[in-house]
């Protein structure tokens, strides 16, 4: 819930800027100025990068004793504060994602989200930047050998951080049903932050969080270039990247093994022996044909989801679904899957926070993949998967289902109850140029059902797709700042299709 509340704030205040959420409570001590933290390079062109806090700031890295003295600035950020409900009465019209749609029922919620008066503290940068002129990293140093062995990760220092100045606490509710055209239902989980100037904190049976005051919501950094002689550069321009000078990395003899380097894209450019890859700018208000690239790679990494029994796959399939409504666990499955695709063992600690049916359900679904746990000779493996590619594959899926928003993963759950798959996978994969396709074509016939067509609408329009319907015709384009939710929604259609049998283009 941390993590939910955290990234809600940063999408309404900077939704395309460099702060960067704070994913857990843990992590809040470790996020002081000049601390590092190692950035994970996307593997997709679509893909987030990831941030991993350490226990390890600059000086740390540092040869020599010298204390590192840079000035701090703190200053008022903002009050965060706001009111969001929906009342839930006959005809009654809501704006969701820019699309109105009626809702009936008989009660309303209203939610009060407040972090109160937030704090920013920033690093003075031209100190930092004499710092980088006259010292260098000891380059023997444990962290910087280990994220040098990675090789798609980089080491970051933390400039800049929004903190609270007063006690919050984070509750989570679930949201009164909607009705949906009159027929359909979903339920979600709305989260409220409240924050009392007094410090006071008013409880109720559905508070589980409380944040103490000085608690780091969110931060920026700075990427750090590093060269053969430990001297390094501050990376202040966004076309300047961080990472390691290619000597450090040709020295580094540990061989980066992923097979994520055959897919949608690489780290660090083409990698040796790559073919192709598939790099793009989803473009605003075209047809989905601009996704064709992207859809035809994706099919191709889904491919060992095919070799997978009808049996198998079903049962991934339904699976699949079923953690459409648990974002906790696609967050944690998508972490796992990162580093078996990398022929990495991966961290199950997660496991341990989940209710008792959903760990059982993960560890049924890394079964099926062929993973069983860590051994002493390695990552356990089931010897009936059809190989570590599988890994990949569903690697691909969930990476895109964890960028997804927690409505967005609902509705999709809706679309796979309603058996509407197939009319989706229709559209993405045979839209024309011009994003017209005639509304009596007999594949899109159960848009012709109001419900149905709602449902596809409201799916596309939180993934920044306007599907719209006249008497003649279906049109499917990108929204003015289309993002990368297309590309995900059109992957993850692709995948879901595979794993249920559903053959591309019926």
């Amino acid at each position: 819930m941390f993590a939910k509340a955290t990234s809600s704030f940063v999408k309404q205040i900077e939704s395309s800027g460099d702060l960067i959420p704070v994913r857990s409570l843990n992590d809040s001590d470790k996020l002081q100025l000049l601390s590092l933290v190692t950035k994970r390079k996307k593997g997709w062109f679509w893909q987030k990068p990831k941030y991993h806090t350490t226990s390890f700031s600059l000086q740390d890295i540092m040869t020599g004793d010298i204390p590192i003295k840079a000035e701090v600035t703190e200053s008022d950020f903002l009050k965060y504060e706001g009111k969001f409900g929906d009342s839930m009465e006959a005809d009654t019209r809501a704006e969701v994602a820019n699309l109105s749609f009626s809702l009936e029922g008989q009660d309303s919620v209203a939610l009060e989200s407040s972090f109160g008066n937030l704090k920013k503290q920033e690093l003075d940068l031209h100190q930092l930047l004499k710092i980088a002129e006259t010292r260098v990293i000891h380059l023997d140093h444990s962290l910087v050998q280990q994220t040098c062995e990675k090789r798609n990760e980089i080491l970051c220092v933390v400039n800049e951080k929004v903190i609270t100045s007063q006690k919050c606490s984070i509750s989570e509710h679930l949201q009164i049903e909607e009705k949906c055209g009159g027929t359909l239902g979903l339920k979600t989980k709305i989260l409220k932050v409240a924050a009392n100037d007094d410090g006071t904190v008013t409880k109720d049976i559905n508070v589980v969080l409380e944040i103490p005051p000085c608690t780091v919501i969110a931060y920026s950094v700075t990427e750090l270039f590093i060269k053969q002689n430990g001297q390094f550069e501050i990376c202040l321009l966004s076309d300047k990247c961080g990472g390691f000078d290619k000597i450090l990395l040709g020295k580094n003899k540990k061989e980066f093994s992923s097979t994520i380097s055959s897919s949608l894209t690489c780290v660090d450019g083409a990698s040796k022996g790559q073919e192709h890859v598939v790099m793009m700018d989803v473009p605003s208000e075209a047809s989905l044909s601009a996704l064709k690239p992207a859809i035809d790679e994706a099919s191709h990494q889904f491919q060992p989801f095919t070799e997978l029994s009808e049996e198998t796959s079903h049962q991934l399939f339904k699976l699949c679904c079923e953690f459409l409504y648990h974002e906790d666990v696609i967050s944690l499955l998508e972490n796992i899957l990162e580093k078996l695709s990398s022929a990495e063992e991966p961290t199950l600690t997660g496991l341990q926070e989940l209710e008792s049916t959903q760990a059982q359900k993960v560890t049924d679904l890394l079964h099926i993949l062929g993973y069983d746990g860590p051994n002493n000779d390695g990552p356990s493996k089931n010897e009936d998967a059809p190989g570590p590619e599988l890994f990949t594959a569903a690697f691909c899926l969930f990476t895109a289902m964890d960028g997804m928003s927690e409505e967005n993963l609902a509705v999709l759950g809706i679309c796979c109850e309603i058996q509407i798959l197939p009319t989706l996978l229709y559209l993405i994969n045979n839209i024309p140029d011009g994003g017209m396709l005639p509304v009596d074509n007999p594949d899109l016939h159960l848009l012709k059902e109001e419900d149905q067509f709602y449902i596809a609408q409201r799916l596309f329009a939180l993934s920044n797709v306007c599907l719209e319907k006249t008497e003649s015709s279906i049109k499917v384009l990108t929204d003015k700042q289309p993002g990368m939710l297309p590309v995900r929604l059109c992957i993850i259609l692709q995948g879901f299709a595979t794993l249920s049998g559903i053959q591309r283009g019926v």
